[in-house]
């Protein structure tokens, strides 16, 4: 669907921690052994899951010792599915065994892996993983898996759901009295699960069991919400222990964990000497300074590619600006840590910023790793508060994306810190306008169209346009522009500046489009609406389990003047439409204005979210849109 696709969206932490992860079994498992959402072959019969916290060593004074056991059974053929299990440097793998219809698999080697594309994009995040074979209908598969985190900052969230349907899960939390955490329950509301705790004498310690029944398997659909608003869970948010060297501190409140954050940006090494040139040559033409701001903004965005480095201490320590500088690729932190030492080299006050995406339920009020997902940047100036997000890479100065708009935002403020929210905005900054000036000639319609795109709307189009060969951006613009319509003809085709995506990009061309009118005796028939914007937007109710999030808040504005040939007068226009939902709204329509027609139509999202209860009134929206889209303009002589 034209409307639906997500523009730029940027590899958060957690997103891209999925992306990886399939890309990396595809390498390490065939791709036949991938179970669809709803495979009923094979199930999970039991899982269970047991969390104990341990003493560790020295440098790692507390483990979690984790213990798994899944039971698969095989309802209907032979199948062999991927057993795989995650870790980094901050977790490792233990035993791991195999049964099949109750006799262990000899000889099991795992196979353990770690990823890189074009020979750059690498990342501490290993899987561990082999395909288990299920013979036959009725038989049984057991896997069972030991596991160690060996910091429990790194253990944040446990979640109830599979990929197979699970008729019974069990999980188990042992908590000893020396370790001080809360566990908090999401998401629990009608997921039918219980919990029993219990106190252990012996070993001094608290004991959490949740179990579930009858677990549909989950369902990755797209635009659907992050798995932290949708899926029953838990998150362990580690505060303190108590050993025989003392108190080791975690994350209490959101000062521990600014605070852990503040000495990972502190030690990373930066040498501002060595990026204050560039600064100073990017910016040596700017006015003033807020001139000097966009023009390095708008160069990191353009000359740095972004490049996911996501898991262990990566995830969360910034590489050295001048580092990525010199290789010209960096995440998130390293763009917005290369972002901030630019503009401080040249006397301004950029800070670091910290932020969870809309992809994650969470704020700062729960002081955990799994609150935050992405690295901007922040700069002061002239009394106001600016955010950064170079990641974005065709969004312009002072426009934010909507996977950020709203969300809080732990700003570096020295041995303190500021919490903000990056600003909201409407529809009104993804704008995207079409006007066209039309006559007939023949069969044809001809004439000179103008676009004029603004914010989400600009990313999309220059994403496109930059992502094709220099020597292809006209045959890229060609396809984009007449939705790959060979009938529909452009040329002479003029742009704004594609590199300065602060202002509006405008694009203007003549059109022919051919065998657009349909003559029949002294009629004429012509469909004024060539892109028919989503008309294709249902929502497959049948099949569809989550809300659904539209990319961002968009306006989309488009005007035809068709002149009335001589001799020629219109007979019937196609009956209006107008609908004025609270999250969206549809309208088009025609009028008569002396030798012409006009034709308008405003397609507006004012809410990106969409909840299931709205899905049926918004499929009858769509159809009354298509209905209208069918309508045709009819001429007749006089």
């Amino acid at each position: 669907m034209y409307f639906y696709i997500p523009y730029t969206y940027t590899f958060m932490r957690t997103l891209c921690k999925c992306l990886y992860f399939s890309i990396l079994l595809l390498h390490l498992l065939p791709a036949h052994a991938f179970p669809a959402a709803d495979d009923k072959n094979i199930v999970i019969k039991e899982r269970k899951e047991r969390y104990e916290f341990t003493r560790g060593d020295a440098k790692n004074p507390v483990w979690i010792n984790q213990l798994f056991s899944t039971t698969y059974r095989c309802n209907e053929f032979r199948g062999t599915i991927p057993y795989t299990e995650f870790y980094d440097d901050y977790s490792r793998i233990g035993e791991v065994k195999a049964y099949v219809n109750g006799d262990r698999v000899k000889g099991l080697r795992p196979q353990h892996g770690y990823h890189s594309i074009e020979g750059f994009f690498y990342s501490d995040a290993r899987v561990c993983g082999f395909m288990l074979d299920l013979e036959k209908k009725g038989t049984e598969s057991r896997v069972e898996l030991e596991k160690t985190v060996l910091d429990p900052r790194y253990f944040t969230s446990i979640y109830f759901h599979e990929d197979f349907f699970v008729e019974q899960k069990e999980i188990t939390l042992v908590v000893p009295r020396w370790m001080h955490l809360d566990i908090k329950e999401m998401n629990f509301a009608g997921a039918g699960i219980t919990k029993n705790k219990s106190f252990d004498e012996k070993n001094n310690a608290d004991i959490y069991t949740y179990t579930i029944s009858g677990q549909k398997a989950a369902k990755k659909e797209p635009l659907a919400p992050g798995p932290s608003y949708v899926y029953p869970h838990l998150v362990v948010c580690s505060h303190y222990a108590e050993t025989e060297n003392g108190r080791i501190g975690y994350f209490s409140n959101v000062q521990d964990l600014y605070d852990w954050y503040r000495r990972l940006v502190k030690d990373i090494g930066n040498d501002p000497e060595a990026v204050k040139t560039t600064a100073l040559q990017v910016a040596k033409d700017a006015g003033n300074d807020l001139a000097k701001v966009k023009a390095v903004y708008t160069w990191v965005q353009e000359n740095i590619r972004y490049i996911a480095f996501e898991d262990g201490i990566a995830g969360f320590r910034p590489a050295k600006a001048q580092d990525v500088l010199q290789k010209k690729y960096g995440d998130c932190k390293g763009m917005a840590n290369l972002l901030k030492e630019m503009l401080v080299s040249l006397g301004f006050d950029a800070r670091l910023c910290w932020i969870g995406t809309r992809h994650i339920a969470y704020d700062y009020s729960m002081p955990t790793l799994s609150v935050d997902n992405h690295m901007i940047c922040a700069v002061y100036l002239q009394g106001r508060q600016y955010f950064l997000d170079a990641t974005e890479t065709y969004i312009g100065f002072d426009q934010y994306a909507e996977r950020i708009q709203g969300r809080q935002v732990l700003i570096e403020n020295g041995d303190q810190y500021n919490l903000a929210r990056v600003p909201s905005r409407t529809c009104e900054q993804n704008r995207q306008e079409e006007k066209r000036s039309l006559r007939i000639e023949g069969n044809h319609l001809t004439g000179a169209t103008g676009h004029r795109y603004t914010g989400e709307c600009t990313e999309f189009l220059l994403t496109q346009a930059h992502a094709t060969k220099k020597e292809n951006l006209g045959e890229a613009l060609q396809q984009y522009l007449t939705n790959d319509n060979r009938l529909y003809g452009i040329s002479n085709v003029e742009t704004s500046d594609l590199h300065n995506w602060s202002t509006d990009l405008t694009i203007r061309y003549d059109l022919l489009h051919k065998d657009a009118v349909n003559s029949f005796g002294d009629e004429m028939y012509i469909d004024l609406d060539f892109r028919k914007e989503m008309d294709d937007a249902d929502i497959d109710t049948t099949t569809r389990v989550h809300d659904l999030w539209l990319s961002f808040k968009r306006q989309l504005l488009q005007e035809t003047s068709l002149a009335i040939p001589a001799g020629f007068r219109v007979k019937t226009l196609p009956e209006p439409l107008s609908i004025d939902h609270p999250k969206y709204a549809f309208k088009a329509g025609y009028e008569v204005k002396g030798n012409q027609v006009i034709y308008r139509k405003e397609i507006t999202i004012k809410d990106t979210r969409l909840l299931k209860s709205e899905f049926s009134r918004w499929n009858s929206d769509i159809r009354k849109l298509r209905q209208t889209y069918l309508e045709q303009l009819t001429l007749t002589k006089k």
